[in-house]
């Protein structure tokens, strides 16, 4: 069924680019869209089936699934004003859909990748169309940051391909000649140690330039910073989403061996220096865009820290991962409208918006509250989680050291964004020249609202998708 889905998408794809006609682009868009969400449907529907000899439907790919099927209906809408506002050809926006197509095929590909060949070449392909999409405006700095987004991700996911070599060499010294992720965790506690060690240590470098996580996370920053908003809404989110499931999937099969404590030691490393990274880069940050991604890479190091912790830390850690989609989404989706009326991303040249636009500006209210976790965002419920893991564990040391960093951080992202909303407008904005739409913003809302709502009152289905990701782990 997957393969199916697979192909499909190929072809929408390919007849978008080659055709390029508006009419048919925008009826394709809907059919492929369509076809996402059916198919993560039938994923849910069908749980932890195998599909075909390379996919199976398991519960956090299903999970990552609904999550990307979300965001990509809000980002295809968002594309849409962001083509139209720019008048681009026919030619640009048929190569613009067919990437982002492709983009989430292999997203997709990835999340029920079952084999751990096939997720690295899933992985691998989302590198070149994302290297598409960052230097579709065509500038000097966009091409500057898809060759380095090509070049640095090429070079992590080769790592990774190393850190794969290795598990092979130690799975295959135990009879297992394949890659399923189900047999590599059968046969887990009788590989050598030190194999895994390097094949750990290697997937969690190459994969951190996807997950945004330190040590590679450099090349996922300049890429938000010139990539179209709604291309960064999916950097930030769904593309992490993948780098994290690829470093997770390797974690599931340390967790059998003896080697566990060593990887939550070494993801405990990435997750402190990841935060500590972003805490000192946004108390220097100019740049709206830079400050965001900068704030995935607080998020994904307390996604890390998570996983490093164990117990309660590892549902923490899928939670965190999964409210961070939604709210950063739709952070980038009304920094895209902010761009409309300042033409400006630097921070010293945008403020005055909730006067200017104040359905935009709510919106960007109750999305600075929900990244900082404060109450009702349920990433302060997910936060909340991960120090109660530390505090359990006793990693006070960690804990204090953490809560530290997010007190600059919360100072560096209040002040900068309070400065967007209420100072004065500059006198040369004629606040009428640009009609608000505040049906813009009714995304944004939704994706706010959704993490409040499953923080405080999340239903079964998505716990239990959760608990059963993780019971491997436990």
């Amino acid at each position: 069924m997957f393969i199916l889905f697979v192909i499909i998408s190929i072809t929408i794809s390919l007849s978008i680019f080659f055709v390029r006609n508006n009419i048919l682009t925008k009826i394709l868009s809907a059919v492929f869209l369509l076809m996402l969400t059916g198919i993560s449907g039938y994923a849910f529907i069908h749980i932890n089936e195998i599909s075909s000899h390379y996919y199976k439907f398991d519960d956090l790919g299903v999970l990552l699934a609904f999550v990307l099927s979300i965001l990509s209906l809000a980002t295809f809408y968002h594309s849409y004003l962001y083509l139209k506002r720019h008048n681009f050809t026919n030619k640009q926006e048929a190569g613009y859909y067919a990437s982002i197509i492709m983009l989430i095929t292999a997203m997709m590909s990835a999340y029920f990748a079952e084999n751990i060949a096939v997720l690295w070449i899933s992985i691998e392909t989302t590198t070149l169309f994302v290297s598409i999409l960052i230097f579709f405006e065509r500038t000097k700095e966009a091409l500057e940051a898809a060759w380095k987004y090509l070049f640095v991700s090429s070079v992590g996911v080769a790592l990774a391909f190393i850190g794969i070599l290795f598990l092979s060499i130690t799975a295959s010294s135990n009879g297992i000649t394949d890659l399923s992720l189900l047999h590599l965790i059968e046969i887990a506690s009788s590989m050598s140690s030190i194999w895994l060690k390097m094949a750990f240590l290697l997937v969690l470098t190459g994969y951190s330039a996807k997950m945004g996580l330190f040590p590679l996370h450099t090349v996922a920053i300049d890429a938000h910073t010139v990539a179209p908003p709604p291309i960064s809404a999916f950097i930030s989110t769904t593309l992490m989403n993948v780098g994290f499931l690829g470093i997770y999937r390797v974690f599931t099969i340390v967790a059998q061996t003896e080697v566990l404590h060593w990887a939550q030691n070494v993801l405990l490393i990435a997750g402190v220096l990841s935060v500590f990274m972003s805490a000192i880069q946004l108390l220097k940050i100019k740049h709206y865009k830079r400050m965001f991604a900068f704030s995935s890479l607080e998020h994904m190091g307390i996604v890390a820290l998570g996983l490093g912790i164990g117990g309660i830390g590892y549902y923490a850690a899928i939670l965190h991962l999964v409210f961070h989609s939604f709210v950063k989404a739709g952070l980038f989706y009304q920094i895209g409208q902010v761009h409309r009326y300042f033409k400006s991303y630097w921070i010293k040249d945008a403020y005055g918006y909730f006067k200017i636009n104040p359905v935009g500006g709510l919106a960007l209210i109750l999305g600075f509250i929900s990244i900082l976790a404060i109450p009702p965002s349920g990433m302060f419920v997910s936060e909340f989680l991960t120090f109660k893991a530390m505090f359990l564990t006793k990693h006070y040391y960690i804990a204090i050291f953490i809560l530290i960093l997010l007190t600059l951080i919360i100072y560096s992202f209040s002040k900068n964004i309070l400065h967007l909303l209420f100072n004065e407008a500059d006198e040369e904005i004629e606040i009428n020249e640009i009609k608000p739409n505040p049906y813009e913003s009714i995304s944004q809302f939704v994706l706010f609202g959704l993490v409040i709502y499953l923080g405080i009152n999340p239903p079964v289905f998505f716990t239990d998708l959760i608990d059963a990701a993780i019971a491997i782990l436990n």
